[in-house]
């Protein structure tokens, strides 16, 4: 995998997945731990939790990384 070839989609993308799996693991663990809800609820939530928090961490992730402009190269005869 050449990492130099990402777009600022692709680290949009993959920060909006950390941010919404690192959420959903800390709704799991609160739910569960803290609160002594049942476990497969618990995962559930989380589960759910992470899920729906993707899109508006993605769509703000978009904003952090605007694609590169694109400029047209007008080719002399």
């Amino acid at each position: 995998m050449d990492l130099d070839s990402l777009t600022p989609v692709d680290h949009a993308r993959r920060y909006a997945l950390l941010l919404a799996s690192a959420l959903g693991t800390f709704v799991f663990i609160a739910l569960w731990m803290a609160l002594e809800w049942n476990f497969f609820v618990a995962v559930l939530i989380g589960v759910g939790a992470g899920t729906l928090s993707f899109y508006p961490f993605r769509a703000v992730s978009r904003l952090l990384f605007p694609p590169p402009r694109r400029t047209v190269r007008r080719v002399r005869k």
